[in-house]
């Protein structure tokens, strides 16, 4: 039995692509291990959205290559964004066996025995690269990616130089992966990609996705990944707040809080037009869980223009922030421009980002408990006699009663506990 383990890092879709290259291997030859214990194959599927995601996949890649050093036998694959850009500094690293772009990133299984590496222009893709798959990695909730590419080009983003331009499934190999997923468990399905907004397939976008897995039995939730502001339209939130499977659990880009950085950067929005989609978000959904990416110190960010982000964050409804240090990524236009702000800086401004975030999801959380307000999320563990989940708001939720990873947990919230809210269980939770 050759023993294979699968590392990954970064985002859903790396989560879900990871799924699909463990698919691929048959059973009864293959069998899967935790990257820490002794394999035959290694791969690695790395990021490179930061500084700090490369560092982890060169990391990863230098812990492989102490098992071949051990025992040259191993083989070691890499691939990812990471990959995708950095692939003679990879092979700089050690002995790598192959080097994977992203687009055959599924096929992995197949070409294991292959003395080149399996290397294209992801720029020259045009095609979603489709493959199913019947069971997540270590997940209690499946991740569904539909949608590849972006077709924005940010000043500070390299990924579309490692996922290529969009493209996305088509509608029907979309519907035909949720109900593989369904049919094997799955209660809660989270759509993703690298700009889930960009999803079309003819005549059908993400709207249409979220109304026919409406109409999906035994699928209980539905989630999006991060939309982007641009691309969360009107019409798209008038259509999909009649799907009541949908979670009301929005991840937005924002980046930053002051039009003069957002111009810099690329970003074709203004703060005014941002403030009124969250007003959107929040009169469509009251208790929407709202949830904002921002950037500190992109380059010439004064203080004064950071402030800016500050108060319009204090002043905005949201649940809580992910918030990040700006990062050199070469070949983007934002490497190269002047005013780079030293990480001493960067660093006290990410602090007072994490401090306001900390706050926002304890002011959010207090108020799903005295409006009562219903959660519902997939149990993913039970411990000491309670389970838990995340809930459709984003807010972990524990329970009492007799569940199984991947029933359903349903409740009002009782009180405090732990890091999220205990639930006082509703009929018909399971």
């Amino acid at each position: 039995m050759i023993r294979v383990a699968i590392a990954t890092l970064g985002c859903k879709t790396n989560a879900y692509e990871s799924a699909v290259i463990a698919a691929q291997f048959p059973l009864g030859e293959y069998s899967a291990v935790p990257f820490s214990d002794e394999a035959d194959v290694y791969i690695i599927n790395t990021c490179t959205v930061t500084g700090r995601t490369d560092f982890k996949s060169r990391n990863l890649i230098r812990k492989a290559l102490a098992r071949k050093a051990q025992n040259p036998a191993v083989k070691i694959v890499v691939t990812g964004c990471f990959a995708q850009r950095n692939p003679d500094e990879i092979r700089d690293l050690g002995p790598i066996d192959l080097i994977v772009d992203n687009q055959n990133k599924p096929d992995i299984a197949h070409f294991l025995n292959a003395t080149d590496n399996c290397f294209q222009d992801i720029m020259l893709c045009r095609d979603f690269a489709y493959r199913s798959v019947t069971r997540m990695v270590e997940h209690s909730r499946a991740f569904q990616k539909i949608q590849d590419g972006c077709d924005f080009r940010c000043a500070y983003c390299a990924v579309p130089y490692g996922r290529g331009n969009s493209r996305s499934a088509s509608f029907a190999d979309v519907l035909g992966q949720a109900r593989l997923f369904v049919a094997n468990g799955y209660r809660e399905i989270v759509l993703g990609g690298v700009n889930l907004g960009f999803y079309r397939d003819g005549t059908h976008g993400l709207a249409e996705v979220v109304e026919a897995l409406q109409e999906l039995d035994r699928l209980d939730l539905v989630r999006l990944s991060s939309l982007e502001p641009m691309l969360f339209t009107p019409e798209l939130i008038e259509r999909i707040s009649r799907c009541d499977k949908l979670c009301p659990h929005f991840h937005i880009p924002l980046q930053s809080g002051c039009d003069s950085v957002l111009e810099r950067m690329g970003r074709h929005y203004q703060t005014s037009e941002f403030k009124e989609l969250i007003a959107s978000i929040l009169q469509t959904w009251p208790d929407a869980a709202i949830g904002l990416d921002v950037i500190a110190g992109f380059p010439s960010e004064t203080e004064a223009e950071f402030q800016i982000t500050l108060d319009l964050l204090s002043e905005l409804d949201i649940a809580y922030l992910h918030a990040f240090t700006f990062s050199r990524r070469w070949g983007t236009p934002a490497d190269t421009l002047p005013g780079q702000i030293p990480n001493l800086v960067k660093n006290r401004r990410v602090k007072q980002l994490t401090a306001l975030s900390d706050a926002k999801k304890r002011a959010y959380t207090q108020m799903l408990l005295e409006s009562k307000t219903p959660l519902r999320g997939v149990c993913e563990k039970v411990a000491n006699g309670l389970a838990t989940c995340l809930s459709d708001h984003f807010i972990r939720a524990y329970a009492a009663g007799d569940y199984t990873p991947g029933s359903l947990l349903k409740g009002i919230p009782s009180k405090l506990w732990e890091d999220g809210l205990l639930l006082e269980p509703t009929p018909g939770q399971i």
